[in-house]
């Protein structure tokens, strides 16, 4: 295919998803869509491959094509035009969790499937044993929501009313739920009529010889950067999810080593036993951030499609452990456990291509949900958001504070539209000082939120982890600083929360705080331009103390000069280099 046609026939193929996913956040009814953006659009061949995709949460690229699959192999010979198929079970499909739901539609071309669109997004609420869904202390699937098994939600474009009925009957905010479910669906089905257009006018040969020729491209690409890395075996390398909200003294290790072989990366998994909470995460999600990880360090230029996994081979261990988890084990909390795979695989890449790959990030995010009665309107609300905390430096540069990083692409909720939406007032969103890992290149920091409670009988979930083991820096970095939470800060009435607390009892006027991790460091704090230092104190980033006490440099308040502490010539020449360290507690 010439080069020309090649390139606008595939673009126009994105361009649909990207379209889709704008559509889908302008008329999706939750902040955690419209604001957030935690929804992904694909489109996949009639082989259901990924071809496409846009938004690109990572963790969603393991979860789209497996749902595709799964309505391929349950209704082959059942599927119609204008059809829209519902699914979110973990175990049947490898959903990452039951609180996101994948809608997918067959696009019909001249009487054949040629293609799916699909697409996967959260709901504040699909019922549970609480409030807004997600317990930190669930411990079967059953206790995390509606399982909903492949079905038609809309046949030929009509709804399936049985399929509506159990939905709604099965939340505790069944208009925001139906709203965004009936956007996924309405949304998918106009996307195939889109792709309907892109056959007219290309062809359908030329449509599908476009996508099969880009993910071959994908796929040498892939290898060829592998090729240029050297050969050998990195790791094992090891670091700890505090607890899985159960068993509050039993931290779970996940371990992970590389082998590079010519064109193909090799990564093999272990991992503690499943947890009795609900930490565990399904294979495919391990899979999707493992190959994120690896285009992001050696092709991050290339588009998001099944050719760029082909060079990357991975092994889970045994069913029944965190990583490989046996039905009917919790999952919704999949994501914390991600955000410690993620950096663990960007920590082997930096030992291959170390001007490449960057420190591990903050290697957490935490939810909460709070949910209640407005008393402004008398309705049940379910308030859901997701924070972030840094990305780890990079070889070349700080990392970014209070980002969603390392498997996820969800946007921190805007403070207007909390307020305007939720019976809150959010009283402090700032960048922690300190918390950012110190190094020649700082890590990035985690952020401070503050939600003052405005209505009375809430109950709130947190889902969260990176309390008790740091972000561990590289090549003589530092590690980020852990996070924590609390209720009523700065009061007498203060007291810690744990980070997956479930249920909490709040009232008018309480405070949530939540302090998200810092990234971790890249190079020896000593060797950090004092210039920069100076940057850092005069932004708040890094406090005079630590100026002085981690980095050697004095900064003048007045002026902002900065001076070079006696001694941190010697810190600099005896800081050293290497690999990076096994993490370890904070």
């Amino acid at each position: 295919m010439d080069p020309v046609t090649l390139e606008v026939v595939y673009n126009s193929t994105a361009q649909v998803a990207h379209e889709l996913t704008i559509k889908m956040m302008r008329t999706g009814y939750s902040t955690i869509i419209k604001e957030s953006g935690d929804v992904t659009f694909a489109i996949c061949d009639r082989a259901g491959r990924l071809v496409a995709q846009h938004m690109v949460d990572p963790i969603h690229l393991g979860v789209i094509p497996a749902q595709v699959g799964e309505i391929i192999r349950t209704f082959g010979g059942r599927i119609e035009p204008d059809d829209a198929f519902i699914l979110n079970s973990p175990y049947r499909a490898c959903q990452n969790h039951m609180s996101d739901t994948t809608l997918v539609s067959p696009v019909f071309y001249r009487g054949e499937i040629v293609a799916y669109v699909a697409n996967t997004a959260h709901k504040p609420d699909t019922g549970g044993k609480v409030p807004g869904t997600n317990a930190g202390d669930a411990t079967d699937l059953f206790q995390e929501g509606l399982v909903i098994p492949p079905v038609k939600l809309y046949r030929r474009g009509e709804l399936n009313e049985d399929v509506y009925e159990f939905i709604v009957a099965n939340t505790r905010t069944p208009v925001t739920t139906w709203g965004d479910t009936q956007a996924q669906a309405l949304t998918n089905i106009h996307g195939a009529h889109r792709l309907v257009e892109l056959l007219e006018r290309f062809g359908a040969a030329t449509v599908l010889e476009a996508w099969a020729e880009w993910a071959a491209i994908c796929a040498r690409e892939m290898r060829a950067r592998i090729a240029g890395l050297p050969e050998g075996r990195v790791g094992p390398i090891t670091d700890y999810m505090d607890d899985d909200g159960i068993d509050l003294d039993r931290p779970l290790a996940i371990t992970a080593a590389l082998e590079k072989r010519g064109e193909e990366l090799v990564f093999t998994f272990d991992s503690a036993p499943q947890a009795r909470g609900p930490l565990n995460v399904r294979p495919c999600i391990t899979r999707a951030a493992t190959e994120y990880v690896c285009k992001a360090v050696l092709a991050p230029g290339l588009p998001n499609n099944h050719g760029v996994g082909e060079p990357i081979t991975i092994h889970f261990p045994p069913e029944g452990h965190l990583l490989n988890p046996r039905y009917p084990a919790p999952v919704n909390m999949y994501a914390s456990t991600v955000h410690r795979v993620s950096p663990l695989v960007m920590w082997l890449m930096a030992q291959l291509a170390p001007d490449r790959a960057m420190a591990p990030s903050a290697g957490a995010n935490i939810a909460i949900s709070l949910n209640g009665v407005d008393p402004r309107s008398g309705r049940r609300y379910s308030q859901y958001e997701i924070l972030h905390g840094g990305y780890g430096a990079r070889p070349t540069r700080d990392g970014i504070g209070g980002m969603a990083q390392d498997g996820s692409n969800v946007l921190n909720t805007p403070v207007e539209a909390v307020e305007s939406e939720f019976p809150v007032r959010v009283e402090r969103y700032a960048l922690r000082p300190d918390s950012g890992g110190a190094g020649r290149w700082r890590g990035g920091l985690g952020i401070r939120r503050e939600w003052r409670v405005l209505a009375d009988e809430v109950t709130m979930n947190l889902r969260g982890d990176r309390v008790k083991f740091a972000s561990p820096g590289v090549y003589g970095g530092r590690s980020g600083q852990p996070g924590s939470a609390s209720l009523n800060p700065d009061t007498p009435g203060a007291r810690p929360l744990h980070v997956k607390a479930t249920s909490v009892r709040l009232a008018a006027g309480d405070v949530v705080r939540l302090d998200l991790a810092g990234a971790a460091g890249w190079g020896p704090p000593a060797e950090r331009d004092p210039a920069l230092v100076a940057r850092d104190v005069r932004a708040g980033y890094v406090s005079p103390a630590a100026a002085r006490e981690v980095y050697g440099v004095d900064v003048d308040t007045q002026t902002w000069a900065a001076t070079p502490a006696p001694g941190r010539r010697d810190a600099a020449a005896s800081a050293g280099g290497g690999p990076p360290e096994p993490a370890g507690r904070a």
